[in-house]
């Protein structure tokens, strides 16, 4: 290793910090560089750098491509693995150059994470002789993964030639028609349970699988499909309560004008199904990119807070219209009056678009709090509701409109456990006393 290289493990510098640090003119410098073929030259102009790059089993360049809303690639840039570990540059489709300590944040979601995430990860621990849990990988893991098997994950970015040509090639998925939902649907559920590790779930979090499903307009879509254990006991049914309730929410949130996923409540074989459309598809073949308010945070404000301070940060940032703002920070009211305590940065996200962050349909609106924990502890009384500061008094009001319907709505249906019935109308009688506050505001 040279001593140009030595320096450039510490991450990359400019030429007049090159040439100060090893004594050597402009020119020789240029010659140096030549002969060092492992020494990336980026940006232009005052903002040329270089960087020693960082070989991942023998690759440092990973092309880019998006897929459009019609299914069709683009080829959005190139990313090169360099010094520090962990650090990559990205020349992007306009020939600019970016550097980032870490997976640049447009692409920090498609990291594997939870259920259908660690089913992924085992496959790729498998294939690629990585962790096999993945909380113990770090960026080149997921690089590493990404650009080998990373043709159907969330989003519309594809990164790498392997993943590149396993997208091209793949063959078109079986749809799964709504007559053979009944059927299907149990089937894919016993399928997906038979590759999660006993006990290896994390707390709270529900069983999932993907599919391209028929809707009830006849037309085709991918879903995400939660669902209940095959088997009866009071957690099960309390998951069932939180599938209906989760549809529900969408559903009201949907007739009072507010942008939500479509979800379809299926019941077959003692097992109840939530089939919810995913918005970053688009027909059968389209994607949309998305990233989640945890990414968008960690690049643009530094720190996690709760949605309505971050959603305001992003509006005087100029990187958020103040109507997205505004229907996200009645999302958050609304998850506060209906219990939902599963409201992390990770629960919001944006379409990204060039003309920067749209704020995407609801989604995961459900009162989590009342759902069992790792133990299978779960709460049989009602949870207090608080107002919180950073919401309007008219965002308030509609939130409490709309949660009024949703405990109402949940108290009266046979569908729900008589306990689940009992929990809303408890929830339901704090509301009153909440809509006087409201009526106080400023």
């Amino acid at each position: 290793m040279s001593e140009l290289t030595t320096l450039l493990l510490q991450g990359p510098l400019d030429a007049a910090s090159l040439q100060a640090r090893l004594s050597i003119s402009q020119a020789t410098l240029s010659r140096l560089i030549k002969t060092q073929p492992q020494v990336l030259k980026y940006g232009r102009a005052r903002a040329t750098r270089y960087a020693l790059l960082r070989p991942l089993r023998e690759v440092s360049q990973f092309p880019l491509w998006q897929i459009d809303i019609t299914g069709q690639a683009h080829t959005a840039g190139q990313l090169y693995s360099i010094w520090p570990a962990g650090s990559c540059v990205v020349q992007d489709a306009s020939a600019s150059w970016h550097s980032y300590p870490v997976l640049p944040w447009y692409l920090s979601d498609m990291r594997p994470q939870g259920f259908l995430g660690r089913a992924w990860g085992r496959e790729c621990a498998r294939l690629l002789g990585l962790p096999e849990d993945i909380r113990q990988w770090n960026d080149d893991h997921c690089l590493l993964a990404l650009s080998s098997r990373g043709a159907d994950v969330t989003g519309s970015w594809l990164i790498g030639q392997h993943s590149y040509q396993q997208w091209l090639q793949q063959p078109r998925p079986a749809a799964v028609l709504l007559s053979d939902k009944a059927t299907c649907y149990p089937q894919l559920a016993s399928q997906v349970l038979a590759g999660e590790q006993p006990g290896s779930s994390a707390g709270g979090e529900q069983p999932k699988f993907a599919s391209l499903a028929e809707l009830s307009d006849g037309s085709l879509a991918h879903v995400l499909v939660k669902f209940t254990p095959a088997r009866a006991n009071e957690n099960s049914q309390r998951w069932c309560d939180l599938l209906r309730a989760e549809a529900l929410a969408l559903r009201l949130m949907q007739q009072h004008g507010l942008a939500a996923a479509r979800a379809e409540v299926i019941a077959a074989s003692d097992q109840l199904f939530l089939e919810v459309v995913r918005f970053d598809r688009v027909g059968e073949n389209g994607r949309r990119s998305m990233v989640s308010l945890e990414a968008v945070q960690a690049e643009f404000i530094g720190h996690q807070h709760h949605w309505p301070a971050a959603l305001r940060q992003l509006v005087a940032q100029k990187r958020l219209s103040e109507r997205d703002a505004q229907r996200g920070i009645l999302q958050w009211a609304l998850g506060r009056l209906i219990a939902n305590g599963d409201m992390h940065a990770g629960n919001l996200s944006f379409f990204l678009t060039d003309d920067g962050l749209q704020l995407t349909p609801a989604y995961d609106m459900l009162p989590m709090s009342f759902a069992p924990n790792s133990a299978g502890y779960m709460r049989d009384s009602a949870v207090e509701l608080r107002l919180d500061d950073g919401v309007s008094q008219h965002q308030w009001q509609t939130a409490l409109k709309i949660a009024g319907q949703y405990w109402q709505s949940i108290s009266a249906e046979s569908a729900f456990s008589a306990g689940f019935r009992q929990l809303a109308t408890e929830m339901q009688q704090q509301l009153p006393a909440l809509a006087g506050q409201i009526a106080r505001m400023a």
